[in-house]
Formats: structure tokens, C-alpha cells, sequence
């Protein structure tokens, strides 16, 4: 089979099927290319952003993007790689000036310092050495996924009562001798699967966000494909965050954090393409090696004409072990192949949803995941659920509830009501039932009511976060390998 896209006179071998067209090596990659530059000069604000300004020395004339970049994720890394070869052109055409400066931002746990601190160094001599000899377009940051809860000064205890859904809170001050961990949050308070992989992605989030907004950058890369994107959009929906979904999508606005307006928009430069494409491409540019997961990486679903065998029914993992966000992803994977329009069709849907009217006098947004609340989702399920118990009456049925409260889940329920009714009783806490002082969307609510262990979580006060920007570059041993190859941090320049 040959390529569709080569000259009829010289047409090279088909390696790459994809929306039932046939591409080469080199054809597809400009496919690739072309689908992410396009997004990329999307409106005049972005175009403003990536492209070359005269005069150079005209104030504003560089921009500053963020581009999270996780070795765990082939988006980030296949977008990363689509990045550089722009900026390497923009160099050669415009004599060493480049309309644009990018941050990359990874954020690490401890378990994986060491591969992380490998493959970066791989990754920094071959892709960005080449263009910090000649001047500085990439700064490189690292993030301990742990200064989430290390940034803050205070922590908020968050308790639900499950006889009405009101969200009751008690501030802590820390200090460096009792602060939370990431693992000390999932081991202690989580139940599932799903709610470690929610919180998680939370943190991410917000770290990610707090460092745009104190680093003064015009916008933030994600590297999310068009399935990706569309695995988002339904895990939210399921979730009961779907009112989430604009906001999440929207590129035109600019970004807030807590009160704080900030000056950066979120970009998808890669919404037109499927993740079986940018699996494709990934194998082609042979950029597999600088990832932490390679052997997952290496049976992911792609589009080559010869493909790699599947993993087989006993590697494959088991519907009941598996996130919300792994079925999504599963089910997306499946059919992108033979049904991609589906996965289209989901994400312009999506694309035309607006923001819901608030029916709150005052904003409000949630205190675990910061999204915009617009209703009171306890006063909602307070009037659609019954949580008064059915009275004893038989002495089987007290011998059966004197059984329940020996157990492991009664022992569990015990505690709980007493450290709410202690909360409660706390004249320093800060419940407020009005709508003016909502705090937790509908999605976290629920989270917390079903998959936190004793319905309740310490969780820190994000609008006290403390300056990431420096701590980014505290880590020695990773800027050792950054240093070694000119690529300067913020403290250096």
C-alpha cells in the first residue's frame, strides 16, 4: 500500500492508517503537525502568542507558555516534541528569535524521583540543548507533587452530615512538624481506586495552575487529545460534575483561580487529533524511550499498518479494580478505531455547552476542586433522599443492629458521629448552611460522602498557598542535571 499524501511521482509506503486514509513516515508527522499548529493560531489572542513580533524588543513581544509536561503522559511529551520543532524553525527563519519562551513543568512523587530525574536528563540533551546554546527558550521547573499541602499555612477539616448534607469545617494552622503528605491522604482517608485517582488529578491541577498564575505566563498547554478530552468530558458527566464541562473546555476566557483573576488562557492544541494517532506518532519519532511507562506505552492502541499484539485477557485488568477514568478510557480506546466520529461528536457537544446560570447570590466555588458552584447541592439532595432511620422494633432486628455496630463498618460509623458531633460543637468552626457559604461542589459531596473514609477529609486552604515559583527550583539534585546542560532557572536568570 502506498502513502495518499505523497506526490504521484514518488509515492513512499504506507505505514500509518488513519481516518481511512494512508500516510507515510513523513506524511503523517506533517499531518500531526499541521492539526496541532492549527489549534495553536486558533484566534488572534493565541496567534499573538506563537508567532514572531517585530520589533523584537517591543514589550510583550515573547511570550511565556506553560507547558506541563508528564512522563507518564505521551500528549504532553508528543506535543513537547511538536513545540520544539516549531521553535527550531522560528529560529532559522526569523535569525535566533523566537516569538515565544516555554516553561516546562513536571510534577513528581518521591516513588518516581529517580526515573523521572533519568529521563529528563535524556530529554534535556537531546531536545532542549540544542536551542539553549543560542539563547534561553526553555526553563525547566519541578514540582514535588507534596508541596500541595507543604504550600499552605492553614488546613481546613471537611465533614459532611449525612442526615441533611451540610458541609460542616474546622481550620487548622500547621507547621513544618504535622504536615499532610499525599500518601498519608490516600492511605488514611480514601476507600477506592477512584477517589485516589480524583484527588490526585485535583492536586495536579491546581499546582499547575498556581505556578501560571505566580510565574506571569500567557497560557497553558495541555496536552489533551480529542479522546482524551472526550474520556474527561464523560468521566465528569458520571462524576456529577458536568456543569464543569465549559468551564474545562473554555479557551476563549481567561483563567481564574479562587477570587484571583489571572492573565493566562488554557489551550488544547491537540483536541483534533485521536490518542491512537499521537500513539502513532510517539512510535515513529521514536520519543517512547523518554517516557517513565515505556512498556505500557509500547500495547497502547495505534494506527500503524503493523501493529504491535494487544495484551492479552490475563494482563487485562478487571472492570471492578479499574478508576472512572480507566473504564472511560477503555471504552474510548475500543471504539476509536472503527468509531471515531463517536468520540468527535462527544467533544463538539461538549464544545457548544455554556455555563450554568447560578441560582447563589453570592460566587462560590468548591473547596476541593475549586470549580464554580452554581447551586446548593446539599439543600438538592437534602430534598430528593431519605437518611432518617427506620426505628427497631423486633428484638431480632436490635440483636441484628447490635451485630452492625461490633463490626468494622459500625466501629467506623461510630467514629464519625462523634467527630462530627465534636465539630459541631466547636465554637471556633466556621459553618455557614446559607447559600452564600457553600463549599463543596455536587461531584466532591458525593466523594466525600461515599468513597472518603468517616466522611471526612483534611484538605488545605488553596487561596493561602505560598509561592511555588521558588520552590520549584529547591530540588538540587534535578537542577544539578539541569545546570549541566545551560538550561536555566528562574533564580538564574
Amino acid at each position: 500500500m502506498e502513502c495518499q499524501r505523497c506526490p504521484a511521482s514518488s509515492r513512499e509506503l504506507a505505514t500509518v492508517e488513519s481516518r481511512k486514509e494512508r500516510f507515510c513516515n513523513e506524511c503523517f508527522v506533517k499531518f500531526v503537525n499541521t492539526k496541532q499548529r492549527k489549534q495553536m493560531m486558533k484566534d488572534d489572542f493565541f496567534r499573538n502568542l506563537f508567532k514572531v513580533i517585530y520589533p523584537h524588543d517591543k514589550e510583550g513581544s515573547v511570550a511565556k507558555i506553560l507547558l506541563p509536561l508528564s512522563l507518564s503522559d505521551s500528549g504532553s511529551l508528543v506535543m513537547f516534541d511538536i513545540v520544539h520543532d516549531l521553535l527550531l524553525e522560528q529560529m532559522k527563519q526569523h535569525n535566533n528569535h523566537t516569538g515565544f519562551t516555554i516553561d516546562i513543568l513536571t510534577i513528581f512523587s518521591e516513588e518516581s524521583l529517580s526515573v523521572i530525574k533519568e529521563r529528563m536528563e535524556c530529554l534535556v540533551n537531546e531536545k532542549m540543548l540544542q536551542l539553549n546554546k543560542v539563547k534561553n527558550i526553555f526553563n525547566v521547573h519541578f514540582i514535588d507533587i507534596n508541596e500541595f499541602f507543604n504550600s499552605t499555612s492553614e488546613l481546613s477539616n471537611l465533614i459532611i452530615d449525612d442526615e441533611n448534607f451540610e458541609i460542616f469545617s474546622k481550620l487548622k494552622l500547621v507547621n513544618d512538624s504535622d504536615r499532610l503528605t499525599l500518601r498519608e491522604i490516600l492511605s488514611k482517608y480514601c476507600l477506592n481506586n477512584s477517589s485516589r485517582a480524583d484527588l490526585i488529578s485535583i492536586i495536579k491541577n491546581q499546582l499547575i495552575k498556581h505556578f501560571a498564575y505566580e510565574n506571569g505566563n500567557d497560557a497553558i498547554m495541555w496536552g489533551h487529545s480529542m479522546t482524551k478530552l472526550s474520556e474527561v468530558i464523560i468521566s465528569l458527566v458520571v462524576k456529577g460534575k458536568g456543569s464543569q464541562i465549559a468551564t474545562f473546555l473554555d479557551s476563549d476566557s481567561f483563567d481564574t483561580l479562587g477570587n484571583k483573576a489571572c492573565k493566562y488562557k488554557n489551550i488544547y492544541p491537540m483536541k483534533d487529533l485521536l490518542s491512537i494517532e499521537i500513539e502513532s506518532f510517539l512510535q515513529i519519532k521514536d520519543l517512547a524511550k523518554f517516557l517513565i511507562n515505556v512498556e505500557e506505552t509500547n500495547i497502547k492502541p495505534n494506527c500503524m499498518i503493523t501493529k504491535k499484539s494487544t495484551p492479552s485477557l490475563g494482563q487485562q485488568k478487571l472492570v471492578k479494580n479499574m478508576t472512572i477514568n480507566e473504564i472511560t478510557t477503555k471504552y474510548f480506546q475500543d471504539i476509536q478505531n472503527d468509531y471515531s466520529n463517536i468520540i468527535s461528536t462527544v467533544l463538539r457537544t461538549a464544545d457548544k455547552l455554556a455555563q450554568p446560570v447560578s441560582n447563589i447570590a453570592k460566587p462560590s466555588q468548591c473547596q476541593l476542586c475549586q470549580s464554580r458552584i452554581y447551586t446548593n447541592p446539599s439543600n438538592w439532595i437534602n430534598r430528593i433522599t431519605v437518611t432518617s432511620p427506620y426505628p427497631i422494633e423486633t428484638c431480632e432486628e436490635e440483636f441484628l443492629f447490635k451485630q452492625w455496630q461490633e463490626s468494622r463498618l459500625g466501629k467506623s460509623h461510630t467514629h464519625y458521629v462523634e467527630l462530627l458531633d465534636k465539630i459541631k460543637k466547636d465554637p471556633t468552626n466556621n459553618h455557614d448552611a446559607s447559600d452564600n457559604d457553600v463549599k463543596l461542589c455536587y461531584g466532591c459531596l458525593i466523594l466525600l460522602n461515599t468513597s472518603i473514609k468517616d466522611k471526612n477529609l483534611m484538605w488545605p486552604k488553596i487561596d493561602t498557598m505560598e509561592s511555588l515559583v521558588n520552590k520549584s527550583n529547591d530540588n538540587k539534585e534535578l537542577n544539578q542535571i539541569l545546570n549541566q546542560f545551560e538550561i536555566h532557572s528562574d533564580g538564574e536568570e
